[in-house]
């Protein structure tokens, strides 16, 4: 189990120093970095877009929760699980940013519309944990297949909110800061089959 330990210590480092590396690079180049969060307006969002976001928040990590290793470890804390919770924040931004804020944005200025940047928003976060797959092909169809709908949902809340990004940032720190570093845990562990868990 030390061994695991230690894996998944690297793991949650090695996703801690590339997205903060991003992130940081981003915050000394851009002018306007902090104000396109939109944490200054957060208290503007409408109470719909709050429902959506606990909505989506509350599905995930039921969901996810049903896999042993998320379940022991969400509220256990301890070196890992709080290394797992800088993680959370720093994915949070850097994943919203990403996957929400430049593509959908993007998508949104090329002229598509909101179910078009939802299902794209959705598939391209599902695809981008294909790296789930490190010791099956189950885990990678798994985490694909579950995060497609995490991105899909806050692409959804992303909308509601009125491009709201900090919503999205606050949902997604709290649903991974939940359910890492479990899901971590189990992957390495081999536990993630085709859409439950290996027993």
């Amino acid at each position: 189990m030390q061994s695991i330990n230690n894996q998944t210590l690297k793991i949650i480092s090695t996703i801690i120093l590339v997205q903060g590396g991003i992130l940081l690079f981003w915050f000394f180049t851009s002018e306007n970095f902090f104000s396109s969060l939109g944490f200054s307006t957060l208290t503007n969002v409408s109470f719909w877009a709050w429902c959506s976001a606990a909505l989506v928040v509350v599905l995930y990590v039921w969901g996810a929760a049903s896999i042993s290793t998320v379940s022991e470890h969400m509220f256990k804390f301890n070196k890992l699980k709080y290394l797992a919770l800088v993680g959370a924040l720093v994915s949070g931004f850097f994943e919203e940013l990403v996957f929400r804020k430049l593509l959908m944005d993007y998508l949104y200025e090329q002229g598509f519309g909101n179910f078009i940047q939802v299902i794209v928003s959705g598939l391209a976060f599902g695809l981008a944990h294909l790296v789930w797959g490190g010791k099956a092909l189950s885990a990678a169809v798994n985490a694909t297949f579950y995060t497609f709908f995490l991105g899909a949902g806050l692409a959804l809340v992303y909308i509601i909110s009125d491009r709201n990004l900090a919503l999205c940032i606050v949902a997604h720190t709290i649903v991974t800061g939940l359910i890492e570093p479990g899901l971590i845990k189990s992957a390495l562990l081999n536990k993630l089959g085709y859409f439950k868990e290996r027993t």
